[in-house]
C-alpha cells in the first residue's frame, strides 16, 4: 500500500511537470463504481459414497470422487477515480490514472457434504455430514495505471478510447469454517486478509459532455484484469474534467 502511495504521488508530480510544456491537459476527479470479481473458491456439496473391493485377504474402500460448486463472489464497491490525461497530438494523449474502491459487504455460501460409509465399515454411525461455510468481506481495492488515450470528437461530445495498464492493490478479508458430524469436530480458517500486489489491465472509454468552457462532465466504463485468482472486473467513472493549457 505504501509503495502504491507514494506511486501516485510521484506520478502527478511528473505528470505536473510536462503539463507546464504541454499544449493541453485534462484532468478528471469523480465517483468510481467497481464490480469486483474475489478469489474463486471450490467448495465441497452434494454427496459421496464409500465402495470396497477384496483381493484375497486385503479389501480397499474408496469414496467416489467429491463434487463441488464454484463460489466467486462478486461484489459492488464504490470510491474515487482521478486521473491526468497530456494531449500529445488532437487525436492522441497519455493517461496517468488511479482509483480507491471500498466495501463494508459480505458474501458469503455454505455447503454439506454427506459421505455414506459402505457396509462393514462403520457400526453405527454409517452417514457423515460435513459443512463448508465460506466468507469474504470488506474488499479495499486500489489501481495505478498508465498508457495511450485517443479522442474522437463528434460535435459537442468528445468520445474517448484507451489501454491502460499497471498495477493494483487487493486487500480482501476470508475465513472459512468446517464442520463433521460424524467425527465431531470443527475447524477452518479463522478471519485472515489477503493482500497483494497484482499487474492489471484496463481497456475502456466514454464521453465527455461540456458544461462550462474548460469544463466538461464524464461517463466512462473499463474492463479490468489483473494477475492473482481474481481476474474479471468492470469499472464505471463519473465526474467533472478540467482542461488546462492553451
Amino acid at each position: 500500500m505504501r509503495l502504491f502511495v507514494c506511486a501516485v504521488f510521484l506520478a502527478c508530480g511528473s505528470i505536473c511537470c510536462v503539463a507546464q510544456d504541454a499544449p493541453k491537459v485534462d484532468v478528471f476527479g469523480g465517483f468510481a463504481y467497481l464490480n469486483y470479481e474475489a478469489l474463486t473458491v471450490n467448495v465441497p456439496s452434494g454427496s459421496i459414497t464409500e465402495a470396497c473391493t477384496t483381493t484375497g485377504y486385503n479389501t480397499a474402500c474408496q469414496f467416489s470422487p467429491t463434487p463441488t460448486v464454484n463460489f466467486t463472489p462478486r461484489m459492488g464497491l464504490y470510491g474515487w477515480n482521478g486521473s491526468v490525461t497530456v494531449e500529445l497530438t488532437p487525436w492522441i494523449g497519455f493517461t496517468t490514472d488511479f482509483s480507491g474502491t471500498y466495501s463494508n459487504a459480505t458474501d458469503s455460501i455454505k455447503t454439506t457434504l454427506t459421505a455414506t460409509y459402505a457396509a462393514g465399515q462403520c457400526t453405527s454411525q454409517c452417514t457423515n455430514i460435513e459443512t463448508y461455510q465460506y466468507a469474504a468481506s470488506e474488499p479495499r481495492i486500489h489501481t495505478f495505471l498508465f498508457g495511450p488515450q485517443f479522442t474522437f470528437p463528434a460535435g459537442k461530445v468528445k468520445a474517448y478510447g484507451r489501454f491502460l495498464a499497471g498495477g493494483m492493490n487487493d486487500n480482501v478479508s476470508w475465513s472459512s469454517m468446517y464442520t463433521s458430524t460424524g467425527e465431531s469436530v470443527a475447524g477452518g480458517e479463522p478471519l485472515y486478509v489477503n493482500s497483494g500486489n497484482y499487474f492489471a489491465m484496463a481497456c475502456g472509454g466514454g464521453v465527455d459532455y461540456p458544461v462550462r468552457k474548460k469544463m466538461s462532465w464524464r461517463v466512462g466504463a473499463d474492463y479490468l484484469t489483473s494477475t492473482g485468482a481474481a481476474q474479471n472486473h468492470v469499472r464505471v467513472v463519473s465526474g467533472l474534467v478540467w482542461r488546462l493549457g492553451k
